[in-house]
C-alpha cells in the first residue's frame, strides 16, 4: 500500500505555495473504502462549493462561442462567480474548527507536504481540507503520510498522498498547481526586469 501510494504521489508536479488546510487524524476503518463512502463522507458546503464551480464553468463555455459580443458579459458574470467563490471559500474554512488548521508547503494532484512540530508516524491517515486560495476553491478528501523528514529547525515535514480523492478535485488541485506555476514564473519574469532596469 506504502509503495503504490508513493509511485501514485510521484506521478504528479508538487507547486511550492502555502494553502491553509485542515487536517484531522482519523483510524484506518474511518477512511472511505470507495467513491461512494467518499461521497457520502463529504459535508454539504463541500458538494455545495463544488456544484456552484461546475455550473460556473458549463454557463461560461458558450458564451467563449459568441465572440467579442459576450467577452463584456462573460468578464462580469465571472466577477460575479468570482464572488461567490470567495465567500464559499470563507465559509468552508471556518466549516469542522475542531480540525487542526495549518498550512501545506506545497501540493499537487498526488497529495501535500506540511511541516509541523506535532509527532506522527508514517501511516498515519487523516481527514484533510484543502483551501485553494487563488482558485476559491475546497477539498474534501483523506490523506496518508508516507514520508517524514526532519528540517533544519527540529520541525517535520510530512509528505502526505491521497487515499481518497474525487476525480474533479485532483483534477482541480492538479490545475491550480499549473495556474501557480504560472504566476511564479510571471513574479520571476518581473523581478528579472525590476533588476535589469535598476
Amino acid at each position: 500500500m506504502q509503495t503504490n501510494l508513493k509511485e501514485n504521489f510521484e506521478q504528479y508536479f508538487q507547486i511550492e505555495e502555502t494553502n491553509q488546510i485542515n487536517l484531522f487524524p482519523v483510524e484506518e476503518n474511518m477512511v472511505p473504502k470507495n467513491q461512494a463512502q467518499l461521497e457520502a463522507a463529504i459535508p454539504p458546503l463541500f458538494r455545495l462549493a463544488n456544484e456552484i464551480n461546475e455550473l460556473d464553468l458549463n454557463a461560461l463555455r458558450p458564451l467563449r462561442n459568441l465572440g467579442d459580443v459576450a467577452s463584456d458579459l462573460a468578464a462580469y458574470l465571472q466577477a460575479q462567480s468570482r464572488k461567490i467563490d470567495l465567500i464559499m471559500s470563507h465559509i468552508l474554512a471556518n466549516e469542522q474548527p475542531e480540525d487542526e488548521s495549518s498550512y501545506c508547503d506545497s501540493y499537487g494532484g498526488g497529495g501535500i507536504k506540511v511541516t509541523t512540530a506535532e509527532k506522527f508516524q508514517i501511516g498515519q491517515n487523516f481527514r484533510t481540507k484543502i483551501f485553494l486560495q487563488h482558485e476559491a476553491s475546497a477539498i474534501f478528501c483523506y490523506s496518508q503520510i508516507i514520508e517524514i523528514s526532519k528540517q533544519e529547525d527540529e520541525a517535520l515535514q510530512y509528505t502526505l498522498a491521497f487515499t481518497q480523492i474525487r476525480d474533479s478535485d485532483q483534477e482541480l488541485l492538479v490545475r491550480a498547481s499549473l495556474h501557480a506555476q504560472t504566476r511564479q514564473l510571471k513574479k520571476r519574469q518581473s523581478d528579472n526586469e525590476s533588476d535589469q532596469n535598476s
